[in-house]
């Protein structure tokens, strides 16, 4: 049975508001027999701007789905969903009238699965699987696993930024030639560490002039490509983004209040505003600040392993507080990769993400493209030490950092953008 008509007429009142007609879209596809999901439920979702929205459901049969319904613009990102497996089918580039067909396989809700009948999509798997990337990839896999002072690093660290030159010219020319404005801003950002600020400037009107309509503009600049605001989120994302988050198993994103269950007081506010307050406890220690000693701690990585973060060999590591949901997070991420590319040596980036939703943190981490060159880790509410370090770390808001020396003690905080690098070219000029 299908349950679109919901988010059907959500997705009409949207394109209407903003002038546009709602397109259709089909995805088929197998899953693999290891999985063992016959007449288990497969569900489409799909994503753009800061909302989301439930397409259509059905019955998996002879190992076989098909799911369809209407996006509210020419281009979005779309997931497929299976009922108590906690996997998706990754992140899938649909454009209007498209007709994909795909292998549903565990990709761990992260990266992009090869189908047909998606220009956009394989047009950009392509270059994800050029052999330069998948060079670099595993010269920063072994990069990061060498000791500081090693030898082998410098020579390491020349081939890795030869190989992010030769990808540069790949992302180049996708931005040159494609006809996607996803592609063309998935592009911009792997080229936005090496952009000044005059390039980035004439890209962005370069991608706004060749893709005037296109929603996903908004990932660059947290603004339509008419300059306005994008909207607030629905209340209708807000259930679609819960919705995702109970067939996966996750912790809601936006917990329900007593009010919205029939009840008269608030439960939970949502993450996106529920940032505590140092002064709000009278349990609270003191705040780390310039010259202080950090104490070690753990956390989760994306694959659920302790990682501590003087586990990092390098002489420097940059503590960032972030979330998937924070637009000024995400538009730091080209600045913190750009510190590590020219500062590898010196600098580790340990990236504590705020974020209750699994399945949007390790998303954010793909699209940024920032799992390499960063450590990912995950503080929870779930976590026993949550409320000590946002009092420790004062995380009233984000992004929020503070870079630690050799002796882990706090030599600076809060350095964003350039920044940072200008922290470490004085550093490098007075020695």
């Amino acid at each position: 049975m299908k349950h679109w008509l919901v988010s059907l007429l959500f997705l009409s009142s949207a394109t209407l508001a903003l002038g546009q007609r709602p397109s259709p879209i089909h995805i088929s596809g197998m899953v693999a027999d290891s999985l063992e999901v016959e007449g288990r439920t497969a569900y489409l979702f799909i994503s753009f701007e800061n909302q989301a929205a439930f397409i259509d459901s059905c019955r998996i049969r002879g190992g076989h789905f098909v799911l369809e319904g209407q996006i509210p613009f020419d281009e979005v990102t779309a997931e497929v969903l299976i009922d108590r497996v906690p996997l998706s089918s990754g992140s899938i580039v649909v454009r209007s009238g498209d007709r994909i067909e795909f292998d549903f396989a565990p990709l761990g809700r992260m990266g992009r699965p090869d189908v047909s009948g998606s220009a956009s999509q394989e047009e950009l798997c392509r270059l994800l699987k050029a052999p330069v990337v998948a060079l670099r990839k595993r010269l920063q896999a072994e990069f990061m696993q060498l000791p500081a002072g090693d030898n082998r690093r410098a020579a390491l660290g020349e081939r890795i930024d030869s190989c992010f030159r030769a990808e540069a010219v790949l992302w180049r020319e996708l931005l040159r030639t494609t006809r996607s404005g996803f592609n063309a801003v998935y592009a911009c950002l792997n080229l936005l560490p090496d952009m000044t600020e005059r390039e980035q400037t004439e890209t962005y009107a370069y991608i706004r002039t060749k893709f005037p309509d296109n929603v996903n503009f908004s990932t660059l600049t947290g603004t339509t490509p008419s300059g306005m605001p994008i909207a607030a989120m629905t209340p209708e994302s807000r259930e679609a983004f819960n919705r995702y988050a109970r067939i996966v198993g996750d912790p809601l994103p936006y917990p329900e209040t007593r009010e919205e269950r029939g009840e008269s007081e608030l439960t939970i506010t949502p993450p996106d505003s529920a940032v505590p307050d140092a002064e709000s406890s009278a349990a609270s220690a003191s705040v780390y600040g310039p010259g202080d000693l950090v104490a070690d701690f753990s956390l989760p990585d994306r694959n659920g392993n302790a990682v501590a973060w003087s586990s990092l060999a390098t002489p420097y590591v940059l503590l960032d507080f972030w979330a998937s949901w924070c637009g000024p997070c995400r538009e730091e991420v080209p600045s913190l990769l750009a510190a590590v590319r020219d500062y590898g040596e010196e600098l580790s980036v340990y990236a504590v993400s705020i974020d209750e939703n699994l399945n949007r943190w390790k998303q954010a981490i793909e699209a940024d493209g920032s799992g390499e060159a960063l450590t990912h880790v995950i503080l929870r509410k779930d976590n026993a030490n949550y409320d000590s370090l946002f009092r420790r770390f004062d995380i009233r808001t984000i992004p929020h950092n503070l870079l630690l020396d050799e002796e882990r003690r706090v030599v600076a905080v809060d350095l964003r953008g350039d920044a940072l690098r200008e922290w470490f070219e004085k550093v490098s000029q007075n020695n």
